[in-house]
């Protein structure tokens, strides 16, 4: 059965912007930020339409019940505008009662009131009870969680809409030191535009000054390691990766970087772009020297012996029971070694 679509969160703008709203709205999906702005949205819109403050009433899923919110609700507002309710960590409202009372309610939902349910969690079916109902009526919208490419996109609009540029590169670099958390990410580019000024472009050096790592350890801060010869440094950075991603990907992601490394030689003598041999690589094009500083350490044939030894960690993962500490523990020691 294929799987079901839903609209996406970002069409919650658009009711927004036009003043016209469902009487509810099912908020799903794994990207927190996405819900927290749609129910955000939706409640500075319908705030001025309220005619107390009586009229509005958050909920959280783990402290109330489904019919306290119905009650709610159903029930007329002070005057004659709208009454809007928000109901944040609905996936933890754990009750019998909660199907049958939403389906009645979702088939014939008041018109003064705006129910808004935030369910933090993927919607894997809308078959059943009032998830049904809520899907025949367009009231489930979806949030999916964006990844690389779409977050370096959503970076690049955040800063048109403050009115600033960056270029796709310092995005990049931007997303690599604070990771895929979108509340850091805005939290880092609002740090960034206040300190601009009259400046209209975000340059990596402004990152560079402005912006602390979020992350404890990443992928480039391995690579980094390995290039200087830090053996003490790269080890205790693998291992701390290997808790966080996994051997596969770790093994996938050294195994780009020694690549990148074989091919560099030959990208320099073509005398390509930095650009061009940094997005090659993987790499800003600010940190590409630090490429070049690590291709000296490593020889062709030393080359070949990590792309074997990595070759053959893959298949000690994948087919022996040999803990997976170990297996890096002795890569680490083939790339160290003289």
């Amino acid at each position: 059965m294929a799987k079901q679509s839903f609209q996406d969160i970002s069409e919650i703008q658009k009711h927004c912007k036009l003043k016209k709203f469902f009487p509810v709205y099912f908020l799903a999906g794994e990207d927190s930020f996405s819900l927290n702005e749609a129910a955000e949205a939706l409640e500075k819109a319908i705030t001025p339409l309220l005619a107390s403050e009586f009229d509005k009433q958050i909920y959280y899923g783990s402290s109330t019940s489904i019919n306290e919110v119905v009650d709610f609700a159903q029930s007329f507002p002070f005057g004659d505008g709208k009454k809007f309710i928000l109901v944040k960590e609905f996936e933890k409202m754990k009750e019998e009662k909660q199907s049958s009372l939403l389906e009645r309610y979702a088939k014939d939902p008041p018109e003064f009131s705006v129910l808004v349910l935030l369910y933090n969690a993927s919607l894997k079916s809308s078959e059943k009870g009032f998830l049904k109902v809520f899907a025949e009526h367009n009231f489930i919208f979806e949030a999916k969680v964006l990844k690389e490419v779409a977050l370096v996109n959503w970076i690049m609009q955040y800063t048109d809409l403050h009115k600033k540029q960056i270029a796709k590169v310092d995005a990049e670099f931007l997303l690599s030191l604070v990771g895929e958390n979108r509340g850091m990410l805005e939290m880092q580019l609002e740090k960034i535009i206040s300190s601009l000024g009259e400046n209209n472009e975000i340059s990596f050096k402004q990152i560079e000054a402005n912006v602390v790592s979020t992350k404890e350890y990443t992928i480039f801060n391995l690579q980094d390691a390995i290039g200087a010869q830090k053996k003490t440094e790269a080890v205790k950075i693998a291992f701390q990766l290997l808790e966080k991603e996994g051997i596969i990907l770790l093994l996938a992601m050294l195994n780009k970087y020694f690549t990148s490394l074989m091919q560099l030689p030959e990208m320099m003598e073509q005398k390509l772009p930095e650009q061009m041999i940094a997005r090659v690589v993987g790499t800003h094009p600010y940190y590409l020297k630090n490429f070049i500083a690590a291709r000296k350490y490593f020889s062709d044939a030393k080359l070949l012996e990590i792309s074997r030894v990595l070759f053959e960690s893959d298949v000690a993962v994948k087919s022996t029971p040999t803990d997976h500490k170990t297996i890096l523990l002795l890569l680490l020691q083939t790339i160290f070694s003289e």
